[in-house]
């Protein structure tokens, strides 16, 4: 009689804990099974299971056909692996009883002995988590893209390769099925590239502003269409209907102003398209323009150049001709006049013919400058030979020796040691039009002196006159062709200082005036590169 007893106790006891475990489970919010080692439910807190129907979940049904709809276990099923194992086991899956995303845990329950009598199965819903994860996901892959192709696009990738690559990788970031990108000229809306697209028919829309490209083009403004807005709002989209379109997207390429065109993606699946995909196009849109920019900032720069290089070959061929056709007469003057000078007896006759002489000379001299400036104008790169500079300033001091004589001016010049330098044969045109103008400009029993420093990778040469001087007024602009600074003291073409300046420039130098420390007239300078 004690046996029965005994066994009345157990079982009110195991009542007791499964009423427990019921209300246990009942205060968790996710779905918890216990599952027995024939796959049958033995309790549950049937949480978030509207799904299925109140008779199902009587009594103990197979958890295969109540919880996955399916007539048969699960292959592979892992609630006998761990029935198998003893091992816990975590996994993810699309739910068939609400179609979201679950993290399924199953951990298994041990008796006295340590085998495995039944699985706890606990479902918890991460369907939010996925989504904030794809969509993690999928703004890294936009960034990614935008990335890549604006490295593209700084590399140099040809604009018609850039292009095609654009509408590629857009479509396959946003997982559509049409991307293109199109122009609207003379009338009618050109496919410059596009993914997806057959070719398009000839038939012009009835009403071109209800066309979503003419539409954003109109506007200014991205557009975005769906199913419903497709039908209602776009009456002209033919073309998209024809595809079987319901969604889509538009953005401008370019200045709103002056747009290159519109990027538009489309799907055939029904999509509500968020304000970060409409930025990761633009984003595209704006790389695409910034590399139209470029590229047509490009021919414009070749554009002016070849114009630049036409002008100046006419302007240098003009120059050659005008040169030879007034150095022809004016060289016949010289040869008559100082034919004339010689065997003419009257000396106000002989007194005109020196004024003819003097001004020919200058004239002479005028034609030649401008034809050397405006030549070095036409230079941009020359080349420069290792040497010392100093026998070509002690050969133009030898040139200049009988213009000095006349004067009685006093030439201070002493090199004491070699001056090797990279320089061009051009460089004899500045020591000779310096040391011109220092004579010129000096009085009779003048003094002019020569001096060489060493100022680290460059030698500075400075010519010093006692002439007249020059103001501070006019040293901003003594360099400049055609100026010239106090009229009353300097007088000539005003080309020589250019040409001394175009000359410096072209051998990386800088050039300058100071005034004489020790009183009266100027200390013209300039510098050139040693030959290190």
């Amino acid at each position: 009689m004690d046996i029965p007893i005994c066994e009345e106790k157990n079982d009110e006891l195991k009542d007791q804990q499964l009423n427990l475990l019921k209300k246990t489970l009942a205060s968790v919010q996710d779905l918890i099974v216990v599952i027995d080692r024939d796959l049958k439910i033995v309790t549950s807190n049937w949480k978030n299971c509207e799904s299925i129907p109140a008779n199902e979940k009587q009594g103990h049904p197979f958890c295969y056909s109540c919880l996955m709809k399916q007539s048969k276990p699960c292959e592979p099923c892992q609630l006998l692996e761990v029935f198998a194992t003893g091992a816990c086991r975590k996994f993810e899956i699309e739910d068939p009883l609400d179609n979201k995303t679950k993290l399924i845990e199953l951990s298994p329950v041990f008796d006295d002995d340590s085998n495995v009598t039944m699985v706890v199965r606990h479902a918890k819903d991460i369907s939010e988590r996925k989504a904030v994860e794809k969509v993690l996901q999928m703004r890294e892959k936009q960034h990614a893209a935008v990335a890549k192709l604006g490295q593209d696009g700084l590399a140099g990738v040809e604009l018609e390769t850039l292009i095609q690559e654009s509408v590629k990788l857009v479509a396959s970031t946003l997982d559509v099925e049409y991307c293109r990108i199109m122009k609207y000229e003379d009338s009618e809306s050109v496919m410059v590239a596009g993914v997806g697209w057959e070719e398009e028919s000839d038939s012009k829309p009835e009403n071109k502003k209800n066309e979503i490209v003419c539409y954003t083009l109109y506007s200014r403004e991205p557009a975005m269409v769906h199913e419903k807005n497709t039908q209602e709002r776009f009456s002209g989209l033919s073309l998209l209907k024809d595809h079987g379109i319901i969604s889509g997207m538009d953005v401008i390429i370019g200045n709103k102003d002056k747009p290159f065109g519109v990027m538009n993606v489309h799907t055939i699946q029904k999509r509500v398209f968020t304000n970060d995909d409409m930025h990761f196009v633009q984003s595209v849109a704006n790389v695409l323009a910034e590399s139209l920019s470029r590229k047509q900032t490009e021919e414009n720069l070749k554009k002016y150049a070849k114009e630049l290089e036409d002008a100046n070959y006419l302007k240098v061929l003009f120059t050659d001709i005008l040169t030879h056709d007034l150095l022809n007469p004016a060289n016949i003057i010289r040869g008559f006049t100082e034919e004339l000078i010689i065997v003419e007896d009257d000396n106000n006759n002989k007194n005109l013919l020196d004024k003819i002489h003097k001004n020919n000379e200058k004239l002479i001299y005028m034609i030649e400058s401008a034809s050397k400036f405006i030549k070095l104008e036409s230079i941009d790169d020359i080349k420069f030979e290792e040497q010392d500079f100093v026998p070509i300033l002690e050969k133009v001091i030898r040139n200049l020796g009988p213009e000095m004589d006349k004067m009685d001016i006093e030439m201070n010049f002493k090199a004491t040691r070699e001056y090797p330098s990279l320089i061009n044969p051009l460089i004899e045109e500045v020591f000779l039009n310096l040391l011109s103008n220092a004579i010129k400009y000096s009085p009779p029993k003048g003094k002019i002196s020569i001096n060489i420093s060493d100022i680290g990778d460059k030698w500075r040469i400075q010519v010093t006159d006692v002439g007249p001087g020059i103001s501070s007024e006019d040293k901003a602009m003594i360099f400049e062709r055609f100026r010239q600074a106090d009229k009353g003291s300097v007088k000539g073409s005003g080309l020589g200082l250019a040409i001394v300046k175009r000359i410096v420039e072209l051998h990386n130098g800088e050039v300058g005036v100071d005034n004489n420390p020790l009183g009266r007239g100027s200390v013209f300078w300039f510098t050139v590169k040693k030959a290190l």
